[in-house]
């Protein structure tokens, strides 16, 4: 796991408020498992939305250090997203954006990802949308393309209450993955890069399903969600666009509880804690990853 950023969701109530502008600084840790190759993360960054006559654009910003066991160098990466958005006639709104990786995993430098969403409101009690994701990786010994969709539907149970449900299929050619590892594995490491190093060749499969539902309650001035998704996942984009998993990892699940409060018309505090298992292909082991963030939202 490279890093989960769950902030990002408040990005919905920033369009629905159509702020002028909100910037978002965000932090937070990470803690692997024994069985991991890696012992801890810190993740840090800065979330940008400016909107105006039913558009906004957003920005942000993310830096992600990853120390490993054993004396390996750490894992420094540098993603840069930005967003488009556009209410259309009859409660649609539009999504299109970019996503780049900057980062010293020689495979995955250098990584874009495209976005494309469509999503529709105030359809009784029903809010339904869809992202198109298509990521691409040069580095590899043929590039490897990433294909993923994600279908999601949220219905009002009460005054307070919401639940979402979606569905996340990703499929590539996983072949590329282990003919990458073989022939350009000792290239990498003669130029001083850092490869995967991919030791559970039997796990990778073509294509990826996988489940989330989140419950939200809205209590004052509170607005808390819980998470969990199930199924597995590899290569996966999250957040709408502003999480990129790009090591080559197999996620096997995870729940988080998010917590936003607003105490002015102008500020917000906001805390997550998560916890996942994946597959870490560096150790051929299953292990889990704990995380904790903050961020302090500010609008103009």
């Amino acid at each position: 796991m490279k890093r989960t950023v769950l902030w990002p969701l408040l990005a919905t109530a920033v369009l629905a408020a159509e702020p002028q502008s909100m910037v978002i600084p965000f932090a937070g840790y990470l803690g692997y498992g024994s069985q991991s190759a890696k012992e801890s993360g810190l993740m840090g960054g800065l979330y940008g939305v400016v909107s105006r006559d039913g558009q906004s654009l957003e920005l942000q910003y993310a830096y992600t250090d990853i120390a490993y066991r054993d004396g390996v160098d750490d894992l420094i990466q540098n993603d840069f997203t930005a967003i488009y958005a556009k209410q259309l006639d009859r409660g649609m709104l539009l999504r299109a954006g970019v996503h780049y990786i900057d980062s010293d995993d020689a495979y995955t430098d250098g990584g874009t990802t495209l976005l494309l969403g469509l999503h529709r409101s105030a359809w009784g009690d029903y809010d339904a949308g869809a992202e198109l994701y298509y990521t691409n990786y040069p580095n590899f010994d043929s590039p490897l393309s990433v294909w993923q969709v994600t279908p999601s539907v949220t219905k009002s149970l009460a005054e307070d209450w919401s639940l979402k449900a979606a569905y996340t299929f990703i499929t590539f050619r996983s072949s590329k993955i282990t003919e990458t590892v073989l022939n350009m594995g000792s290239m990498m490491s003669s130029m001083g890069r850092s490869p995967h190093t991919i030791v559970t060749y039997e796990e990778y499969s073509d294509t990826y399903h996988s489940a989330e539902v989140a419950l939200t309650h809205r209590h004052g001035l509170v607005n808390t969600t819980a998470t969990l998704w199930l199924g597995k996942q590899a290569f996966a984009v999250r957040d709408g666009g502003f999480s990129v998993f790009n090591l080559a990892e197999i996620h096997k699940g995870g729940v988080s509880l998010t917590s936003r409060y607003a105490y002015s018309e102008r500020s917000s505090l906001s805390a997550a804690l998560f916890y996942e298992r994946f597959t870490d292909t560096q150790t051929g082991d299953d292990t889990g990853v704990t995380g904790v963030w903050v961020s302090y939202g500010y609008r103009f």
